[in-house]
């Protein structure tokens, strides 16, 4: 009888130990996809940022006539397209796209930095490019 029960006991903790490791196993693939997916979002949020800080640095520089011409790519509205399925706006990313449209206009007001236009002119074009077609699919 002792041995019934001790088998008994070893079999029911070899299953309570087993099943723990089969649902870590089970959200194993679940994190991978979360971090995949949060990996491709913050991918798509730096670039998005990073031309909002060009296309301002363009506006400081007075390579683009005014702001307006760039809102269609660097509004609350393009990011959530840009992002793309994301349902709101995270507080922390709007101050990260506020932050980068001030980064722009500060690199534009320091001494020499407008020159980078006159050394590539074909960022400008690519500037003025970008802003016209955005305008026009408004």
């Amino acid at each position: 009888m002792r041995i019934r029960g001790a088998i008994a006991l070893i079999v029911v903790a070899l299953l309570a130990g087993a099943l723990p490791a089969g649902a870590q196993q089970a959200d194993q693939p679940a994190a991978n996809l979360r971090s995949k997916i949060k990996a491709k979002y913050l991918e798509k949020r730096d670039k998005f940022l990073h031309r909002t800080k060009e296309l301002y640095f363009a506006v400081g520089c007075k390579v683009l006539a005014s702001e307006a011409g760039i809102l269609p790519l660097t509004s609350a509205e393009s990011y959530l397209a840009f992002i793309g399925d994301q349902t709101i706006i995270d507080t922390k990313d709007e101050s990260l796209r506020q932050a980068a449209m001030q980064e722009g206009l500060d690199r534009a007001s320091r001494p020499g930095e407008c020159d980078y236009y006159r050394r590539h002119p074909e960022a400008a074009a690519a500037a003025r490019r970008a802003a016209a077609e955005a305008s026009a699919k408004r």
